[in-house]
C-alpha cells in the first residue's frame, strides 16, 4: 500500500501516524519471532534463517533498476534520485509454500510484515547551461541539468526461522532428535540518492541490523524402563552494521527509455551474544521429570561474526509508457560468511537471476489520463541457493524457482505536488 502525501498538514499527519506505527514495529520486531516474517521450512534452521524475498514485493524482479517519482528499491539507493515526492510506503503479505524432497512433500503457510518506509525529497535545483544561440528571435538557448536528493527510512524483515521437525533412528538403540526454531533478523536502514543529472544518480545506506533466534534441540533414547532426554536450548542475540552502495545510469533513446543499476553490500561490527543450557534429564514409567546433570551452561557470550555480503547489477527496457522488461541478476557471498554458533552447513556463493515484464510502469498518469492505469507485474527468478548437501558421499545443491504476478490498483484520481 502506498499512500502519496498532498499539503504540508497532511504531511505532518501522516509523518507523524508513520513514526507512531513505526516505534510499534520496531517493538515488535525487537521481541523476536513474534513480530517477524514467517516461514515453516526445516532449511531456515541454517546460517541466521532463510533470507526473505521483501524486495519481489517491493520492486518485482527490477532490484537495480525500480526507480519513479514515488518509487525505489531498497537494493539500490540510488534509485531513490528519481524519488520527487513524499511516499509512505508498507506492505504485509500472505503465503503458501512446499518443501519437497523427492516423494516427501511439506506445505505450510507463511507471511506477515514485509516492509515500510518513508520516502521524501530534501533538496532540488536546476543548473543553467547555455547550448546556443537564436539568431532570429535573438534568444539564448538553455539546458538545464537537475540536480537533488531525497532519503528514505526504511524498517524491514532481512532473514526468517521457523521450523519443527525430528529424526529418527530406528537402528539396535532407537533415538529421536527433535528440533523447533523460530526468530530472525531484521534491519533499520537510512538511504539517501542523489540526482546528478538525468543521466546519473548515486546512492548509499546504512543500516541497523538487529533481531533474535532460539532453537530447542531435543535427544531422547527409550529404553525399557524410562526415556533419557538430552534438552539443549539457546538463544542469539543479533547487532550489527549494514551499509550500501549504488549507482544507477539512464537515458532515452527514441521512444524507449533503459536504466542500468549496479549495487554492493556489506557487514560490518556484526556480533551474536549467545546464551545456551544443554542439561541430561530422565522421563520415568510413571511420567516424572528429574535432572540428571547441566552439561552446559553458557550466559551472554558475546563474539564478532561475519554476515555475507552481495553485489548485483540489473537492466530494464521501458517502450513508451507501455510496458517495461528487467532482467537482473545478484549474488551472495556466503563463502565469505563465518559465525562461531552455526556448524550446521557447508555454503557456497548463492546467485539469483530474475526476469520481469510490467505492463504499464509509471507510478504517475500523464495529463491526459483522467486516472492512472493498473500495473500488472509478470516474473520469473531462479536462485542457486548457499545450502550444500552431502549424501553419499555426493555434494548437491538446492535450486530454487519462483513465479510471481501481481496488479494494483490507483485508488485516486490524480497525484499532488507537496
Amino acid at each position: 500500500m502506498r499512500i502519496n502525501l498532498k499539503d504540508n498538514h497532511s504531511l505532518k499527519k501522516y509523518i507523524l501516524s508513520f513514526f507512531l506505527l513505526f516505534n510499534g514495529v520496531v517493538a515488535v520486531l525487537g521481541q523476536g519471532s513474534s513480530g517477524q516474517n514467517l516461514v515453516s521450512s526445516p532449511y531456515s534452521n541454517y546460517g541466521v534463517g532463510e533470507w526473505t524475498q521483501t524486495n519481489f514485493i517491493q520492486a518485482g524482479t527490477a532490484t537495480h533498476t525500480y526507480s519513479g517519482h514515488y518509487s525505489f528499491s531498497s537494493y539500490n539507493p540510488a534509485t531513490l534520485g528519481n524519488v520527487r515526492y513524499t511516499t509512505l510506503d508498507f506492505a504485509g503479505s500472505y503465503k503458501r509454500g512446499a518443501t519437497i524432497s523427492g516423494s516427501e512433500r511439506y506445505d505450510f503457510d507463511g507471511g506477515g510484515f514485509e516492509y515500510m518506509s518513508l520516502a521524501l525529497p530534501v533538496w532540488k535545483t536546476a543548473k543553467r547551461k547555455l547550448i546556443g544561440y537564436d539568431s532570429i528571435r535573438k534568444q539564448k538557448i538553455w539546458k538545464f541539468i537537475p540536480f537533488g536528493a531525497s532519503t528514505a527510512l526504511v524498517l524491514k524483515p532481512m532473514t526468517t526461522v521457523g521450523y519443527s521437525y525430528y529424526l529418527e533412528n530406528d537402528g539396535v538403540l532407537k533415538t529421536r532428535t527433535s528440533h523447533i526454531g523460530s526468530g530472525g533478523l531484521s534491519v533499520l536502514q537510512w538511504q539517501t540518492g542523489f540526482r546528478l543529472s538525468n543521466a546519473v544518480q548515486l546512492g548509499y545506506s546504512a543500516g541497523y541490523v538487529f533481531g533474535t533466534t532460539k532453537d530447542n534441540a531435543l535427544f531422547s533414547v527409550v529404553d525399557s524402563l524410562e526415556l533419557g532426554v538430552v534438552e539443549d536450548a539457546q538463544s542469539l542475540v543479533f547487532r550489527g552494521l549494514q551499509q550500501q552502495a549504488g549507482l544507477l545510469f539512464q537515458f532515452k533513446l527514441d521512444s524507449t527509455y533503459h536504466k542500468f543499476g549496479v549495487s554492493y553490500e556489506w557487514y560490518a561490527n556484526s556480533f551474536a551474544t549467545r546464551n545456551r543450557l544443554t542439561r541430561s534429564m530422565e522421563v520415568t514409567s510413571a511420567g516424572y521429570t528429574s535432572v540428571l546433570d547441566t552439561i552446559l551452561d553458557e550466559r551472554d557470550v558475546k563474539k564478532e561474526f561475519t554476515l555475507p555480503g552481495s553485489l548485483g547489477l540489473g537492466y530494464s527496457f521501458q517502450y513508451r509508457r507501455a510496458w517495461q522488461l528487467n532482467m537482473d541478476w545478484r549474488k551472495q557471498m556466503w563463502s565469505k560468511y563465518s559465525a562461531y554458533f552455526d556448524n550446521t552447513g557447508k555454503y557456497v556463493d548463492r546467485s539469483d537471476y530474475s526476469i520481469g515484464l510490467i505492463i504499464n510502469p509509471l507510478d504517475v498518469k500523464s495529463g491526459t489520463e483522467k486516472r492512472m492505469k493498473m500495473p500488472v507485474r509478470l516474473g520469473y527468478s531462479l536462485g542457486q541457493s548457499q545450502l550444500q548437501f552431502v549424501q553419499n558421499s555426493q555434494t548437491f545443491g538446492m535450486i530454487e524457482q519462483r513465479y510471481t504476478v501481481g496488479f494494483g490498483i490507483p485508488m485516486l484520481r490524480r497525484y499532488f505536488d507537496n
